[in-house]
């Protein structure tokens, strides 16, 4: 499909919830395709505060919203809900050995769809928080690559989508929106990786492991500067943030490397 602003070809086009036209990476935000509906859209959220705040110099009064609660639509559930099945399958294709455990099945199961759930609702949490409109939403490439990684060996993706946002933005939101999946993921990674060294059962050291294991690659495929990926966004804001996550990702993947060799 052709992005309906600069006519350049997407394999993963943005449909702007305000005109409903489809967009590249590069200009799915409303003020980067000169979206013309923008200005009509009153945020409205039940349970929610709106605040005015005028911005200086910009000649306008922006109206922003801060959720009482996070905010969740039929849509976005059904998309998250079935985004969480993928993700269960992916679990399930590592965990034969737990069979016939089905306490330790569940929790495998768990670890992999938090590891899903608190990325992408990190992004919405930080969106939210910056007055930004933030759904998640499953996209083809993400459900072809997850459902893939349910027959390969050890690479496992966990990412049938994303959260789009929408609204007035700038740099250091749009980097601050990208980091909090990436963060997250890195926290949930060093703390699978102490949970794994200090388990004195074995299949419980197991599921932590793949949690670190898991957790290293969303964060460090996430963080590389390309295309749609949140490292481009976070390098785009602070170069020096950007190095400075990438770096730590990079090491917990070498430790990953080290304990597949066979040195650890």
């Amino acid at each position: 499909m052709r992005c309906q602003y600069c006519g350049s070809e997407t394999a993963l086009p943005f449909r702007c919830p305000f005109c409903g036209k489809y967009f590249c990476a590069e200009h799915r935000l409303p003020e980067l395709h000169a979206c013309q509906n923008i200005s009509r859209v009153v945020v409205s959220i039940k349970g929610g505060i709106t605040e005015g705040r005028e911005i200086k110099g910009g000649g306008y009064y922006r109206k922003i919203f801060r959720a009482a609660l996070l905010h969740f639509s039929k849509t976005e559930t059904i998309h998250l809900a079935l985004g969480t099945l993928m993700v269960a399958l992916v679990s399930l294709s590592i965990g034969e050995i737990f069979y016939e455990n089905p306490l330790l099945l569940l929790f495998l199961i768990i670890v992999f769809v938090f590891t899903f759930l608190l990325h992408e609702i990190g992004h919405k949490i930080v969106a939210e928080y910056y007055g930004l409109w933030a759904e998640f939403r499953l996209s083809l490439l993400g459900i072809i690559l997850t459902i893939i990684s349910i027959f390969l060996p050890i690479v496992k993706i966990v990412s049938p989508g994303a959260v789009v946002i929408s609204g007035e933005t700038d740099r250091g939101i749009v980097g601050k929106v990208s980091l909090s999946g990436p963060l997250i993921n890195i926290l949930l990674s060093i703390m699978f990786l102490i949970l794994s060294l200090t388990a004195s059962y074995p299949p419980l050291k197991i599921i932590f492991m793949w949690g670190f294991i898991v957790n290293t690659f969303v964060a460090l495929s996430n963080l590389i500067p390309f295309s749609i990926l949140d490292g481009r966004k976070i390098l785009w804001w602070n170069k020096y943030v950007w190095a400075l996550t990438f770096t730590t990702a990079l090491s917990l993947m070498v430790i990953v490397l080290i304990i597949f060799s066979g040195f650890w």
